[in-house]
C-alpha cells in the first residue's frame, strides 16, 4: 500500500525539480512568514494534504468509495503554485539591491523554465485544426453519426475517445476512459471482441449493448462484417459501421 503511494508521488513529481523549489519554499516561509491567516494557508494546509495523503488509512478509505487510480487527484490539492508564488515574492521583496534582486527573479525564472519539459514537443501538442482544438476527423465523425433529439453509443478508437464527448455529449462510448485508464469495467467483453477481432460476439453483444456505431482505424476494416453490422461511411481512412438492427429513430 506505501509502495503505491510513494509510485504515485513519484509519477507526481515528474523531473522532481519543481518539488525541490516548493519543500524549498515552504521552509522559507516556515522560518519568515509571521501572519498566522498566510502561515495557515501557505504552510499548515499544504501539510496537512501531505500527510493525509501519506497515511494509509486515507489510501484504504478512498479505494472505497472511488478509484484507486485517481488517488492522485488528492495532490491537485496542495498549492504548490501559490506557495512558490508567495514565497518568491516574499523572498525578493527582502532583497534591498535592485541588481540583486532582478538577478535572483531572472535565476528563479530560468530554474523555473528549465525544471520541466517544453509543453509543445507532447505527443498530445499538435497544430489546431479548427475552433474546438480537437483533431477534425473527430468533428466529421460525430457530425455524421449525430442524431438529433436523441444519444447513440459508439465503439471509438482508443486515440479518438478523449475527444468525443468534448466535442458532443450525445454520442456515448461503448468504452472509454476506464479502458485508457485500465479499469475494466462491466463492458471489457466487448472490448476484448473488439480486440480479438470477433465479429460474431462484437456483432452480438454490440446488439445487446445497443452499440449504433462501430469506428475502426484506416487499414484496420473488418474483412468479414459484424453480425447485423454494415459498413456506414468512411470518413479520412475511419471505417464507420452501423447496426442494421439497434435503431437510431427519436
Amino acid at each position: 500500500m506505501l509502495g503505491t503511494i510513494m509510485s504515485v508521488i513519484k509519477s507526481y513529481m515528474g523531473t522532481g525539480f519543481v518539488t525541490v523549489v516548493f519543500l524549498l519554499c515552504l521552509a522559507y516561509l516556515a522560518f519568515t512568514e509571521r501572519d498566522k491567516v498566510k502561515r495557515c494557508v501557505f504552510i499548515y494546509m499544504p501539510l496537512v494534504v501531505i500527510i493525509v495523503f501519506l497515511c494509509p488509512l486515507t489510501y484504504k478509505f478512498y479505494g472505497k468509495v472511488s478509484e484507486d487510480v485517481t488517488y492522485y487527484r488528492l495532490l491537485w490539492l496542495i498549492p504548490v503554485t501559490p506557495v512558490i508564488a508567495y514565497a518568491s515574492v516574499s523572498y525578493l521583496t527582502g532583497i534591498k539591491s535592485g541588481k540583486k534582486k532582478t538577478l535572483a527573479a531572472i535565476a528563479l525564472a530560468l530554474f523555473l523554465a528549465f525544471s520541466g519539459k517544453l509543453m509543445y514537443t507532447s505527443v498530445h501538442m499538435v497544430d489546431a485544426e479548427n475552433v474546438y482544438h480537437m483533431p477534425q476527423v473527430v468533428v466529421d465523425i460525430c457530425d455524421t453519426i449525430h442524431v438529433d433529439g436523441r444519444e447513440v453509443r459508439a465503439a471509438m478508437p482508443e486515440e479518438l475517445m478523449q475527444f468525443v464527448r468534448q466535442y458532443d455529449p450525445c454520442i456515448c462510448l461503448a468504452y472509454g476512459r476506464q479502458y485508457l485508464m485500465g479499469i475494466y469495467a462491466e463492458e471489457n467483453d466487448f472490448r476484448d471482441a473488439m480486440i480479438a477481432r470477433d465479429t460474431e460476439l462484437i456483432g452480438t453483444l454490440g446488439t445487446i449493448r445497443e452499440v449504433h456505431y462501430i469506428i475502426v482505424r484506416p487499414g484496420e476494416e473488418f474483412e468479414e462484417l459484424p453480425v447485423n453490422y454494415e459498413e456506414y461511411a468512411r470518413i479520412d481512412g475511419f471505417i464507420i459501421y452501423k447496426n442494421t438492427v439497434v435503431s437510431t429513430s427519436v
